[in-house]
């Protein structure tokens, strides 16, 4: 593996990737540097832009795209930033560059519905379902082992507008992650579908560090954000299915924390929903259950979302990685999990993040 604390010459390299194999079949010589890569948390794919000269027209055929990477000591590495669908909606007459719009693979999954209702059986494994929705569409998988089951049968790509119907797709898989405890579905940079257990973003080993000093990899600019105001102090959790509803409720009332009812003077709510009831074998600890996983929650949204935004000369890391953030100038320190990531595809590579961690 390269040491990306060293320095190193970059160029890009673009690859036609066939569909059926994954598999780089040729060079695409006509599309230009300058470009970009967006990961987001928040969205369901990676997106990206790229100029091009003359037609860009791959048919059924995927984009890769590859930082190469040459050190000091004569070392090459290609390192895969993203294989991509393309699309070029529009061509400017008499200008000599195009731009094509980049879409990771799961877009392909995102706007697909079912041509009929399935119901799905009390009793199955959740992510191997979720798995075998993505190999369908033609999907290279990656899963973490799970032996989550579900409690009662749900019935995906029902007709109708609500979300709980999972007319989609990607919509029923990252359901069915969601259940089991998984973070929703994301893409390698070799665009294979990644299904991963959910961790705290303080719980995760660091990927890299970031540190200022002699050695700093990072532009010594950027933002810092605490904004306390969308701490709650009361979280409601409803389970619903055919047969029964339950809400399960949690109140921050301690006159001794900061956020609650008490010393705020007024109450903030935030509500999730679940298809699932909560275990137990009577309505007593199904409610007990729910109140408890509420209580959870309430935790959760009592930490203060602490933000950072920062460019970095490339590394080999992602959406949701932890950065062991050292930058005692600014009094910043610690753990922050990246939440949005943009490459520019220019010398070295740079990446915009943004990194956020919640504090209590």
């Amino acid at each position: 593996m390269p040491d990306w604390k060293k320095r190193f010459a970059s160029s890009y390299r673009y690859m036609r990737v066939d569909r059926k194999t994954n598999l780089d079949v040729e060079r695409l010589r006509n599309i230009c540097n300058g470009g970009t890569i967006e990961r987001n948390l928040d969205t369901n794919y990676e997106t990206g832009k790229v100029s091009y000269k003359g037609a860009l027209d791959l048919g059924s055929d995927l984009l890769r795209v590859y930082l190469e990477a040459t050190f000091p000591d004569g070392s090459v590495h290609l390192e895969p930033l993203g294989t991509f669908l393309v699309s070029t909606p529009k061509r400017p007459i008499g200008q000599a560059l195009a731009e094509a719009d980049l879409s990771g693979r799961l877009a392909e999954v995102d706007e697909d519905e079912f041509d009929q209702p399935r119901s799905v059986p009390a009793g199955t494994n959740a992510v191997d379902y979720a798995a075998k929705l993505l190999r369908e569409a033609g999907l290279e998988v990656i899963a973490d082992p799970s032996d989550f089951k579900l409690t009662t049968a749900w019935v995906i790509g029902a007709i109708g507008n609500g979300e709980s119907n999972y007319r989609t797709r990607l919509k029923a898989v990252n359901a069915l992650l969601a259940a089991a405890g998984f973070s929703s579905a994301s893409c390698d940079p070799l665009g294979r579908v990644l299904l991963r257990k959910y961790i705290e973003p303080d719980k995760r080993a660091p990927a890299m560090a970031m540190e200022e000093g002699k050695g700093a990899r990072f532009v010594d600019d950027g933002t810092e954000e605490f904004d306390k105001s969308k701490v709650a102090n009361v979280v409601h959790i409803d389970y619903s299915t055919s047969d029964e509803s339950i809400r399960g409720t949690a109140i921050d009332s301690d006159p001794n924390s900061e956020y609650s009812t008490v010393r705020r003077g007024w109450r903030k709510a935030v509500s999730y929903t679940r298809s699932e009831l909560p275990h137990g074998s009577t309505a007593a600890e199904r409610q007990a259950n729910a109140n408890a996983e509420a209580q959870s929650l309430l935790v959760t949204e009592q930490s203060a979302i602490h933000r950072l935004t920062a460019t970095h000369i490339y590394a080999p890391v992602g959406i949701s990685d932890a950065i062991d953030v050292r930058w005692p100038s600014e009094g910043i320190s610690g753990n922050f999990a990246i939440r949005k990531q943009t490459l520019t595809l220019v010398g070295g590579c740079p990446m915009e993040l943004e990194m956020r961690r919640f504090e209590r």
